[in-house]
């Protein structure tokens, strides 16, 4: 049984019990498993019985009959299940697809393009290498923190549970160590026997609202109970901060019941933030660290031109002195996510494809970071569009995809990551949970994600909110939980070229390859892609190169 899990969870998917009893019943179990795992297209979070059985049924052989109408009734029915699954963005109103009898076929095969487009990119002449400064010294990668190879979730109640336990008892000691205003904690169930003035405590968000008269009302839980606990609109302050909670973090309040005994008067809200004296970490190499993300290789908007001034410029043969002067210092590539654009990520995808065949695309991206010159080591990285699993944490990909980058010195590490450069820490998250925040907290902006990060550093989470528009894994471990402090904190997803700093952390979003697609014209979205982040380690300031420009 162990090693029938054992087999799905390599790939980041969990398994039912009920489908699990199935596979056990049949009379080869482990035969069974190996024909299951090898034709499943995509690997769901949760294995179900039904997924199984279609999968069964397709490499069965039968005679071909005509499907009934309750059968066609039934595949778009499961279709739409499955696309509200695994489509990362709201389908709006007039993309709703249309229920005839051709629907499912189209939606379920969009390797199948409706017109010949070409099946590959157009190649890229890789040009020589220059004797650069940064080939002298040694690359220097250490995983810190990363999901993969340690999922063990199942996807029980249990797994749950113990996600929300690690959550808690990691932030909860957090804040104790951090923040004063915490130092008298007590747990909830002992709030009015305690006898102490000013009461604090600390507990997981499990509802806020706005009351009636505009104070803002919210439960607060921990392993012993729950409280309600209210902050008055009165206090301006006090009533902003109670504005950027959300459901599911961990927070601390202190102060004290009302008269009645009835409610908690709020008169503080705590979160783990960052010490204003921290201090971070650099290397004594000169050297410097590029962010490349959303590269979207198979998409027609792949921005080919503006990627050959890339490579031109990495490899010496593009840009004025002080243009060259950078590329040379340049020792890592970070991509935080969407290397290639996928399969059926977003309605009629298809239609925007150049490279219909999922493993092609990859093929495609390996062919052009190969042009990247040796010396320089790649840390690659999953985002939603990617062969992953959708929920995070994300796992890394495949060893068949991973073979795929031979001609490179590649670091494969999964969504998110915590990991070092020559001692310089980095945290890198594709980022969709950014637009959980930007429609749960009023000021924030999906098209301002450094204020998004700034708000993550606040309550050292990524992605807090279960149910919302990012999918969650029951790990053990809440690997969303930003444990400790990074030197830089670097997201891509939202196509978007961006620089900040919040106390001490420098903040990256690193842009995207990809020009402006259909589905971003319809949700009025501009990106600004094909600029390049550098961030020096040396010295910690970062620079933008803009791709876009004639002189490149």
């Amino acid at each position: 049984m162990e090693s029938i899990i054992k087999t799905f969870s390599a790939h980041g998917t969990l398994i039912q019990p009920e489908t699990l009893e199935y596979i056990l019943a049949k009379d080869n179990p482990h035969e069974f498993t190996a024909s299951i795992a090898k034709h499943l297209k995509e690997y769901p979070l949760v294995l179900t019985l039904d997924h199984v059985k279609i999968v069964e049924e397709k490499t069965v052989q039968s005679p071909i009959t005509q499907p009934t109408m309750e059968q066609k009734q039934e595949k778009n029915l499961q279709h739409r299940i499955l696309s509200s699954l695994y489509d990362p963005q709201p389908i709006m109103p007039s993309q709703e697809i249309e229920e005839d009898e051709n629907t499912y076929e189209k939606e379920t095969q969009p390797d199948l393009p409706l017109q010949e487009p070409s099946k590959e990119l157009p190649r890229i002449s890789c040009l020589p290498s220059w004797e650069t400064p940064s080939k002298q010294y040694d690359a220097d990668v250490k995983i810190i923190r990363d999901i993969t190879g340690k999922s063990i979730c199942e996807g029980n109640t249990n797994d749950f549970a113990k996600l929300f336990e690690n959550r808690f008892n990691t932030l909860r000691k957090l804040l104790r160590k951090q923040r004063r205003e915490l130092a008298q904690v007590i747990p909830i169930n002992r709030m009015k026997s305690s006898g102490i003035k000013d009461i604090q405590v600390v507990g997981i968000v499990n509802d806020i609202r706005t009351t009636t008269n505009g104070h803002r009302l919210l439960e607060l839980e921990d392993d012993t109970g729950s409280v309600m606990a209210i902050a008055l609109q009165n206090d301006r302050e006090l009533f902003s901060t109670a504005q950027t909670i959300v459901p599911d973090e961990i927070i601390g309040i202190s102060g004290q019941f009302s008269n009645h005994g009835d409610l908690f008067l709020v008169h503080n809200i705590i979160y783990p933030d960052i010490s204003l004296h921290n201090e971070g970490h650099k290397t004594n190499d000169p050297i410097c660290a590029a962010f490349l993300s959303d590269i979207h290789v198979g998409s027609k908007e792949f921005m080919e031109k503006q990627w050959q001034s890339f490579i031109k410029w990495i490899t010496g043969n593009l840009g004025n002195s002080r243009q060259k002067d950078v590329a040379g210092k340049i020792k890592y590539i970070v991509i935080p996510g969407d290397v290639v654009d996928g399969i059926g990520i977003y309605p009629n995808q298809e239609h925007e494809l150049l490279i219909t065949d999922l493993y092609k695309q990859y093929e495609a991206l390996a062919e052009q970071l190969s042009c990247i010159p040796e010396h320089i080591s790649i840390i690659l990285q999953p985002g939603n569009h990617d062969a992953v699993r959708p929920a995070e944490p994300q796992p890394t990909f495949e060893k068949e995809i991973q073979s795929l980058f031979n001609g490179n010195d590649v670091t494969f590490v999964g969504n998110p990551s915590y990991f070092s450069l020559n001692g310089v820490e980095i945290l890198s998250y594709h980022g969709q949970s950014l637009l959980d925040f930007a429609t749960n907290i009023q000021h924030l902006k999906y098209n301002e994600p450094v204020e998004i990060m700034k708000t993550m550093l606040q309550k050292h989470h990524l992605a807090p909110i279960y149910g919302g528009y990012t999918p969650l894994a029951p790990e053990h471990t809440d690997y969303m939980v930003i444990d400790q402090v990074p030197d830089i904190f670097v997201t891509g997803h939202v196509h978007l070229a961006t620089i900040g700093e919040y106390r001490g952390v420098t903040l990256i979003n690193a842009s995207s390859w990809q020009a402006q697609t259909s589905f971003q014209k319809m949700m009025n979205f501009i990106p600004d892609p094909a600029k390049l982040p550098i961030a020096d380690l040396q010295t910690g300031k970062v620079t933008m190169m803009d791709f876009n420009k004639a002189t490149m």
